[in-house]
């Protein structure tokens, strides 16, 4: 059924007519069940994740499909404004009859990344909308070129493929595991090339990361599997004091990251542009068009906001180090051997308050830590971890940039609920920019 949120977003944007179809997935589940065989088993349940929205021109968004027989599978459901001629509807079709059929037989198992029963494409062509497993996703081609030869990106022993994570249109994450289901390598499909020059650096400098087993030009990246638990999961058993040591780890361990020289091989970035543009939004003009697309009576805050955050975002005296990147509690695995960090897809020169501030961000979006709190007293012992070996300059320049770049972290985080399809997603947004504003200094 749709929120209120979700009927105001409808009836703004008639020019995707398949908007209000993505977002319900009760009306989904028919379109879904229609076209199969007759006794084919459709999906008992569906739910729509990592939603991406631009209003005019059309949504997509991963489907979550979950069987009574199969399990869990993965799709991605696309609702484009209608074109003449079909566009962008028909190569998303055309893509996907070209392979025509499920996935291919192999020694390792790579069914989840088709759908039971499905022989191609689901198209409504009256809504525009098209849903696809990820082998047929045309933004990830890596996906088929993974599923055309599984073997070469794992080892003898491998027998089956798991999903992890799929976000539509930019990555598709799984885990293969061997005959007794013991996981054994992770492989990354991701949009475009894979330059693993920073993967290679930290593990050069002797950085706990994953061992890299196998890379493909066409963007497929194996990576030896980690076991262990993740510190986001320790925190939400435990919180912040059965964490306490492990994250001080985390801190000394982001320090050492930071002390790795940046590769040549690394794409230059900008300051103040490491998503994408600058200016007087510092870079976060992206988000604030995110923001009111969804919320438009947030424009005069968000704009603001990130004209708060500008100065600092921007300032070309601000250090610059490797950074991971995409820093939070889910990025940090302690195992047996100790502290690890995995997903290095972001890593990038950039101001080393950036890593601390994602951490921090991503803390009170999960509402593990209150929206208010200041961003140092957020971090708590990972902080303290991280300062124990800076030096005085350093640290003194870590806590004048961490506020702004926390509030701005916030701020690209501040549509996830929506994306993720949260209850009340409209009133979390709001809450999201409030913390934003809350972690800036207050001007006397």
């Amino acid at each position: 059924m749709l929120q209120a949120a979700d009927v105001e977003l409808v009836d703004r944007d008639p020019g995707v007519p398949g908007l209000g179809a993505v977002l319900d997935p009760e009306p989904l589940m028919e379109r879904l069940t229609g076209p199969l065989p007759p006794g084919a088993e459709g999906p008992a349940r569906v739910r729509t994740d990592y939603l991406r929205y631009k209003p005019g021109t059309g949504v997509t968004g991963t489907l979550v499909l979950e069987y009574p027989g199969a399990g869990v599978r993965f799709a991605r459901v696309t609702a484009l404004a209608p074109e003449p001629g079909g566009g962008k509807l028909d190569k998303e079709i055309d893509y996907a009859r070209r392979r025509g059929g499920r996935a291919p037989d192999h020694r390792v198992d790579v069914s989840q990344l088709s759908v039971p029963e499905w022989d191609g494409p689901i198209v409504d062509r009256g809504l525009s909308l098209v849903v696809v497993p990820p082998l047929d996703d045309r933004g990830v081609p890596a996906v088929r070129h993974f599923a055309a030869a599984p073997e070469a990106f794992t080892s003898p022993g491998a027998r089956r493929v798991r999903t992890l994570r799929y976000k539509p249109g930019r990555r598709w994450v799984g885990r293969v595991d061997d005959a007794e289901g013991r996981p054994t390598h992770a492989v990354r499909c991701r949009a475009g090339s894979v330059n693993v020059a920073a993967h290679i650096a930290l593990a050069g400098a002797g950085l706990p990361v994953p061992d890299l087993t196998r890379i493909s030009r066409h963007g497929v990246l194996a990576t030896r599997w980690i076991p262990g638990e993740s510190m986001e999961a320790l925190l939400e058993a435990g919180g912040r004091e059965a964490a306490r040591a492990p994250l001080a780890g985390a801190g000394a361990l982001l320090a050492r990251v930071h002390g790795v020289a940046t590769p040549r091989e690394l794409p230059a970035v900008e300051t103040g542009s490491e998503f994408g543009e600058s200016g007087a939004l510092g870079g976060l003009g992206g988000a604030v068009r995110a923001v009111t697309a969804l919320l438009p009576g947030l424009e005069e805050r968000t704009e603001a906001l990130a004209r708060a955050c500008a100065p600092v975002l921007t300032d070309p005296a601000a250090p610059r180090t490797l950074v991971h990147g995409d820093f939070s509690a889910d990025q940090v695995l302690i195992g047996a051997s100790g502290l690890a960090l995995i997903d290095l897809d972001r890593v990038r020169a950039a101001n080393p308050a950036v890593d601390l501030a994602s951490f921090a961000a991503a803390e009170i979006a999960a509402g593990r830590t209150a929206p208010g709190t200041a961003p140092a007293a957020a971090l708590g012992p990972l902080l303290e971890g991280y300062l124990a070996t800076a030096s005085a300059a350093a640290a003194d320049r870590l806590r004048h940039d961490l506020p702004a770049h926390t509030a701005a972290a916030l701020l690209r985080r501040a549509t996830d609920p929506f994306r993720h399809r949260a209850p009340e997603w409209d009133s979390r947004v709001r809450a999201l920019i409030a913390a934003a504003e809350a972690s800036l200094p207050r001007r006397s």
